[in-house]
């Protein structure tokens, strides 16, 4: 078992140090990314529905400024008592009921019920509305989301515009009893003002509408109301254009009917819903949120209140589809982190085939011990330690004696056998810094750094002695004992190389051999005066 480091190779393999490096850095980067991710994703949602509350609001204004505008220039036209009225004695009724239109393609179309009056007062009330149908054109040109414009009068008719034939559309008494008139009445409209109507069905019943009103005063008087129809397919369009980020947009009425939605489960324009059908109580009673969104179970929430009208917005986005966002990025990050990984575990796999082949290349394949190659490489380096450090370096050379005749004896096995039992003795009574090699054959070495002559002695008699106590097992009951001769040395410090001290020990160990064997033998150190004296 080897027990000494190699010196000349550091253990730590750099490149799993820089993978190691590399995939922290990316853990880092993957939450790092995946937090800034997630609030770039939370801060785009907050800026689009800031963005399209802000483009209801300027609708909604363009729509009242139209119809503020409408009732101004009214009020104007109505007191010009010179407005022409040619056109009204055009109009007719046409039945016993006394429904009466004008029925002239013009601009627009004048309809009503109960009897034409003829009064001063009725005909130019009825002039001044004629007369503002190219204004109505204007309006409904500049809000391409209105489906009409028109002016009802308490006087039981109504002009309004496009223009269509009065079999396809009449102002009726039934009429003046839904919102888009009562609304406007003083009796429901004291403050006389703009009134937002609940959602209804035009007539025919294909489309749903809100209505926006504004009535009409001479004086104290209350002549009638100017009414946009606002089709709420094109809000529910418009919603759906601005819904960039797969959420759901919901406008919510004073009554608690959905005016408009994109992405609500279950909803169409063509039915009237009421809000709590299609969304949950937790939503709806949540208040005016401003700035961040509030978080509920499992949805993000923003409310935000229309200006200039009884409408709020809601905006619902789950959860989990915002945190799904950065996850794709950091899914793509632990992606490469899980291919680094592999490749970390290929480098380590390759990284401790190459160690195995160092150590089969420098070990004996037999008793696990350090080889020759090893001891070239490693003796360079322990001679600069005792030079930097002024310390000492022994050498012990040993070989078993007779082994040739335990060979001839008893089979190249046991003598394998021998050869192992030495090794492990000489392991077992070694120190951890010491370095024990077998040279080949029967023949080994050690070297003991930090260690002079005597020490080395001491260690070489040691070793011998436990090796004279082995005693091997064999068949037939057989004992077989073995012993060692050793020869040892010193390095000195002006050596240049190993060579000498291990020719040195080398020699002892001859003579411990020729002396008798089981023996160690010290070597002679050259005196360098008798040297120089030669």
């Amino acid at each position: 078992m080897r027990r000494a480091v190699l010196t000349t190779k550091s253990k730590f393999n750099k490149e799993l140090l820089y993978l190691n490096i590399l995939i922290v850095l990316l853990v880092f980067v993957a939450v790092f990314v995946g937090y800034k991710t997630l609030k770039s994703e939370q801060e785009k949602i907050r800026v689009e529905v800031e963005n399209t509350t802000n483009e209801l609001n300027t609708r909604i204004k363009t729509r009242l400024g139209s119809i503020l505008s409408l009732n101004a220039a009214a009020g104007e036209i109505y007191k010009n008592r010179a407005t022409p009225h040619e056109i009204v004695a055009k109009i007719k009724e046409f039945n016993a009921q006394g429904d009466f239109a004008l029925n002239i393609p013009i601009l627009a179309n004048l309809t009503g019920y109960g009897g034409l009056d003829h009064s001063k007062k009725v005909v130019h009330e009825m002039a001044t509305s004629l007369a503002l149908t190219k204004y109505f054109a204007i309006i409904k040109q500049l809000n391409d989301s209105l489906v009409r414009v028109y002016y009802a009068s308490k006087s039981r008719f109504s002009t309004s515009y496009p223009y269509v034939w009065s079999d396809q559309f009449m102002w009726s008494e039934e009429r003046m009893t839904r919102p888009l008139w009562l609304y406007a009445t003083p009796a429901l409209n004291k403050e006389k003002k703009l009134f937002f109507t609940p959602l209804h069905k035009c007539l025919r019943k294909e489309k749903t509408l809100v209505t926006i009103g504004y009535p009409l005063y001479n004086g104290e008087e209350f002549l009638g109301t100017f009414n946009l129809d606002l089709g709420v397919e094109a809000e529910h369009q418009f919603l759906e254009s601005k819904n960039q980020h797969d959420g759901t947009y919901v406008i919510v009425n004073l009554e608690g009917q959905v005016v408009a939605a994109s992405g609500l489960e279950g909803y169409t324009d063509k039915v009237i819903f009421d809000a709590k059908q299609l969304m949950s109580k937790e939503i709806l009673a949540a208040g005016i949120t401003e700035g961040e969104a509030l978080s509920l179970d499992s949805d993000y929430l923003y409310v935000k209140q229309l200006e200039n009208a009884p409408w709020r917005l809601y905006y619902i986005k789950d959860k989990f589809s915002i945190y799904l966002y950065p996850l794709y990025y950091i899914g793509m990050l632990f992606a490469v982190i899980l291919l680094l990984f592999k490749v970390k575990s290929l480098i380590k796999h390759l990284s401790a085939s190459r160690d195995e082949l160092e150590r089969q290349a420098l070990t004996d394949p037999m008793t696990k011990l350090y080889n020759r190659r090893y001891l070239a490489e490693i003796t360079h380096h322990m001679l600069g330690l005792m030079r930097r450090n002024q310390s000492k370096l022994a050498v012990i050379m040993l070989d078993i004696d007779k082994f040739k005749n335990v060979n001839d004896t008893y089979g190249h096995q046991v003598g394998d056998d021998v050869i192992i039992k030495l090794s492990e003795t000489l392991q077992a009574f070694t120190r951890k810094s010491d370095v024990v090699c077998r040279l080949g054959g029967e023949e080994f070495l050690v070297l003991l750094p930090e260690t002079g002559m005597d020490g080395a002695m001491l260690k070489a008699e040691t070793l011998r002695e436990e090796v004279e106590k082995l005693c091997l097992k064999l068949s037939g009951d057989i004992e077989l004992r073995f012993t060692i001769s050793s020869g040892v040395s010193e390095v000195l410090m002006d050596e240049e190389n190993f060579e000498l001290a291990m020719n040195r020990a080398d020699n002892a160990l001859y003579e411990a051999k020729e002396s008798g064997r089981n023996k160690v033998c010290q070597a002679e150190v050259p005196n360098p005066s008798e040297d120089e004296t030669e």
